[in-house]
Order: C-alpha cells, then sequence, then structure tokens
C-alpha cells in the first residue's frame, strides 16, 4: 500500500490562496440548515440530518481556516508596508483575493510583465509562517513528524 504524501506548508499555503475565493463562496452558500431548502416536501430529511450535520463541521472548519488566513493577510499587508514593499502584497492580494491575471495585474500596476509572479513568490513563504509557524521553515511535509513518533513510540 502506498503511503499518501503530505503537502509542505508553502504548498498548503499556495493551495489556499489559489483556493481563498472559492471557501469565501463555501461559506456564504454552504446549505447547512433545513431552514436554508425551499422545496422541503420532496426530500427525506431524517436521512439528511447526519449529512447537514457533516456541512456544518466542514463549514466551522472552513470559517476558522479562512479567518485564521484573512488574519494571516493582515499581518502580511502590515509589514509588507513597514519593509517599503506594500505592492508586492498589493500583487498578491490583485492575484489571489481579487481573481486577477498576472497580465491584468501587469496592465494595472504599470509594473513589468514577471514582477507580478516575483513578487507573489516572494511573499507567500512569509504567509506561509503566519499560517504554520515555526512548521513553514521546515521544508519537511506538515504532520509526517507526528506519523513518524507514533510509529516509533506505538
Amino acid at each position: 500500500m502506498e503511503e499518501k504524501k503530505e503537502m509542505t506548508a508553502l504548498q498548503k499555503t499556495q493551495m489556499y490562496l489559489e483556493n481563498y475565493r472559492e471557501m469565501e463562496r463555501y461559506i456564504k452558500d454552504a446549505i447547512s440548515e433545513v431552514s436554508q431548502i425551499d422545496d422541503i416536501s420532496r426530500y427525506n430529511i431524517s436521512a439528511e440530518r447526519a449529512f447537514l450535520q457533516s456541512i456544518r463541521e466542514c463549514r466551522a472548519e472552513t470559517v476558522i481556516l479562512f479567518e485564521h488566513m484573512n488574519k494571516a493577510l493582515k499581518s502580511l499587508k502590515e509589514d509588507a508596508e513597514a519593509a517599503g514593499e506594500g505592492y508586492k502584497y498589493d500583487v498578491l492580494e490583485m492575484v489571489y483575493i481579487k481573481g486577477m491575471s498576472y497580465e491584468d495585474v501587469t496592465q494595472e500596476t504599470g509594473c513589468g510583465k514577471n514582477s507580478p509572479k516575483k513578487w507573489c513568490k516572494a511573499m507567500i513563504p512569509k504567509l506561509s509562517i503566519k499560517l504554520f509557524g515555526a512548521k513553514a521553515l521546515d521544508n519537511t511535509s506538515i504532520c509526517s513528524e507526528n506519523k513518524n513518533n507514533l510509529n516509533k513510540t506505538g
């Protein structure tokens, strides 16, 4: 049996950014309560209650992650501005939060063709530390260390 490879903190940060807008949409649109269903009569709600509970739990996890990301993004913005690199954060926000293409960012900001991608690449490791702490400094996968410790002691 092949062991599933865990993602690094940097990879997870990238994935979270790429899916930021979808997470925001999920939080807003997830059907997690019976009262959100228009035509309730066509469903067997007793069988669906467990599923609704599962959706509520997924939504709660998404809300927590989303708020943690927003707090980390706010801190990243403050740090970038204090370092005179607010423009790098602005580009990260344009690309991942607003969903603009690198080409659109280049046209809007007047920067060089490769600059938006380079600036995003510079910001993501800093955001990773704000999301995952010291684990982001380690190039190993998230949680793999804990699994190895369990195998040694258990």
